[in-house]
């Protein structure tokens, strides 16, 4: 889930490379046509964002990258490269994955028919929402300034979007809920928060943690420069233990300022699903600001 942020460098090129066909797409260099996709997703069926081995591959394990490479290859163009602005866990959706893709310059379409083959060929749970063509320096990852992260907590049980939402059983106090979601925010130790690879700077640097009550449902929403893994769901599942009256608030800052291994295993248990967790929004220079919480559905 992690990527550094660095100044954007997006946005449309000028020059026009012609195919075969006819059929004309802007931004190429090199022998490469770049685009910049937004990518949406249902993740409840897929193992993530990115594409897995050859082995699992070959054992049907789905994977968003994969479905994607799929759709442009049976429309036989060659894909030179597909990034995304960080990776999504299995099960965890996305209504904001920025990606950068370049074809084979001599056979790239245009972004709308480019658009027209994803939307062909691509299944229910899988939609590119915008295409544009951008210059060949742009990376998904590298570019990003901030991400966003949105997660759906039920007050109550409901019939729909059992696959986008928690429901917590049990009586949640909301302010202290909050007041433990609010402890986060700022630059933090979170080893006791995610998992770490050898070596890696346990330090990020929250820039917001919101949340907002919006019928009977609970919008959690944690703003970084790039996020550890798993980091998302265990402050998730912090927040809401302390809400529940399982945990304190104070555990959690004791936790950010002296963590142990002892802590990366507790939290960790009380991990939230990845269920109700939404890769919302990824930002890049010249982009507007964060836009105000909303559910991705309603529960009245």
């Amino acid at each position: 889930m992690k990527g550094r942020g660095n100044p954007g460098v997006g946005g449309r090129a000028n020059g026009r490379t012609g195919n075969r066909d006819g059929v004309r797409a802007s931004g190429t260099e090199g022998g490469r046509a770049a685009f910049r996709l937004r990518v949406e997703y249902d993740g409840s069926r897929y193992h993530g964002w990115q594409k897995q081995g050859e082995r699992q591959t070959a054992q049907g394990v789905r994977t968003v990258t994969g479905a994607l490479e799929r759709v442009l290859q049976e429309a036989g163009l060659r894909v030179l490269t597909l990034g995304g602005s960080g990776r999504t866990d299995a099960g965890v959706h996305a209504l904001g994955q920025i990606a950068h893709l370049h074809l084979a310059a001599h056979q790239a379409p245009r972004p709308q028919d480019l658009q027209r083959i994803f939307d062909e060929g691509l299944p229910s749970d899988l939609a590119v929402a915008s295409i544009e063509t951008t210059n060949l320096a742009f990376h998904a990852r590298h570019d990003a300034l901030e991400r966003s992260y949105l997660y759906q907590v039920s007050l109550r049980r409901s019939a729909f979007g059992k696959s986008m939402l928690w429901w917590v059983k049990g009586r949640l106090e909301v302010r202290r809920l909050e007041e433990a979601w609010s402890l986060f925010a700022g630059n933090r130790d979170v080893s006791a928060f995610a998992d770490l690879e050898p070596g890696e700077d346990p330090r990020v640097q929250i820039k917001g943690c919101e949340l907002l009550q919006e019928g009977s449902l609970l919008l959690l929403r944690v703003t970084a420069g790039f996020f550890l893994r798993r980091q998302v769901r265990r402050m998730v599942g912090a927040a809401v233990a302390c809400g529940l009256g399982k945990e304190k608030p104070e555990h959690i800052l004791k936790d950010l300022e002296h963590p142990t291994p002892q802590a990366t295993l507790q939290w960790a248990e009380k991990a939230a699903p990845s269920a109700g967790l939404f890769l919302e929004r990824v930002r890049y220079a010249g982009d507007s600001e964060a836009s105000p919480l909303r559910p991705i559905l309603r529960v009245p």
